[in-house]
């Protein structure tokens, strides 16, 4: 038995409080008192570990006593031991009713007393345990609580952000959702090889983007005193007022801080993909009139040279005719000259119809940029 231990004993026999008190020397400390009223004022003073208690005394009797300190919150979980010469049934149901947690009937044997002493001694120290435990339980509850809450600030921004199209919308976001931790920040978002610096005194100023970009090679995160940097990608952000007087809430601002910086990197590359291909779309928006413009020209041209080529042809035919009569060929030379002259106009006509292949594929790629832009638009 741990010689530390508290133990208040009360019976109105003087005679067997000598002998209680000299049977735990040694084994404890103890207090002896002959009354109930005289217990309760040391007890106003100091709480015992363990409180033995006789059954039959004047004025306020052990079982009066034992409820009186079983209704105080101070006193309700110390162990109280009964000692009674009365070993009947409704002896021992009186005792449980009030609250004893055991009995010991006189005459008792001083090991039976010691054993059951080191009993509410072993019980006295499992609840201190679980009173340890639950108050463990409940700190751990109430910090997870805490870490839920705060963590349910990087979740409400990460669903916020899909509906950020610009950036001035993310970094706005950013710092509302720092501002729900308490803390300042600037943040330095780049995008399109373009950097634009976003805190709560305005964009672009000059004394905090020149600090940002030299914040900007720190590492990944780098503290230093009240202010903490957290570099992803291609998000720079900074808190200026970090509780580092709370080493705990500290730890957890770096953790979300980094979650968030981390997901405004993601959504802001998103953005600069967006943005890529709106600008493709814009070029190719300002680029297809132009396209339908030189394919109209290129098909009216093919148009004119058809037909003046046709009539050349025609030309050409009508004057091979004609020379044949001053030139004196025999009929074998004109068909030949003809055959020539057939074969030539052929091989030109063929490249015509190159030339209006080439027209067509121009047509189905105009076409084709059209249907893109059309789908689009759709979604």
């Amino acid at each position: 038995m741990n010689v530390d231990l508290q133990v208040f004993v009360v019976d109105d026999d003087q005679i067997i409080l000598e002998l209680l008190s000299g049977l735990l020397e040694g084994e404890c400390q103890s207090e002896v008192f002959l009354s109930g009223e005289a217990c309760l004022k040391r007890v106003a003073e100091k709480k015992p570990d363990i409180f033995l208690l006789d059954v039959n005394m004047p004025v306020m009797d052990g079982y009066a006593l034992c409820r009186q300190l079983k209704a105080d919150w101070e006193t309700q979980d110390i162990p109280i031991l009964f000692v009674s010469a009365n070993d009947d049934i409704d002896t021992r149901l009186l005792c449980y009713e009030a609250g004893g947690d055991d009995f010991i009937m006189k005459p008792f044997s001083p090991p039976e007393l010691l054993s059951k002493l080191r009993v509410a001694e072993r019980i006295l120290a499992e609840k201190r345990a679980l009173h340890s435990q639950a108050g463990y339980a409940q700190s751990t509850a109430m910090s997870a609580m805490t870490s839920m809450g705060e963590l349910g600030v990087v979740l409400q921004f990460l669903s916020k952000s899909f509906a950020c199209n610009t950036v001035d919308e993310l970094g706005a976001a950013i710092l509302e959702a720092m501002q729900q931790y308490d803390l300042q920040a600037a943040v330095r978002l780049s995008v399109g090889g373009k950097v634009r610096t976003i805190s709560p005194q305005g964009h672009d100023l000059p004394l905090e983007m020149a600090v940002l970009n030299h914040v900007r090679d720190s590492g990944r995160i780098f503290q230093f005193k009240s202010r903490c940097v957290f570099n992803y990608g291609l998000v720079t952000l900074m808190v200026n007022n970090m509780p580092v007087e709370d080493a705990e809430r500290c730890g957890r601002i770096r953790d979300n801080a980094a979650l968030l910086a981390e997901g405004a990197d993601a959504r802001l590359r998103a953005i600069e993909v967006e943005q890529l291909a709106q600008s493709r779309r814009s070029g190719i928006e300002a680029a297809l009139p132009r396209v339908h413009a030189t394919l109209d020209a290129v098909q009216t041209n093919y148009r004119r040279n058809c037909l003046e080529l046709t009539q050349l042809m025609i030309e050409f035919q009508e004057a091979q005719l004609k020379s044949y009569i001053h030139l004196g060929l025999t009929e074998q030379q004109e068909e030949q000259m003809t055959a020539i002259a057939n074969d030539y106009m052929q091989r030109m006509v063929g490249a015509q119809d190159k030339s209006l292949l080439i027209v067509g594929s121009l047509e189905v790629l105009a076409k084709t940029l059209d249907d893109l832009l059309k789908v689009k638009e759709s979604n």
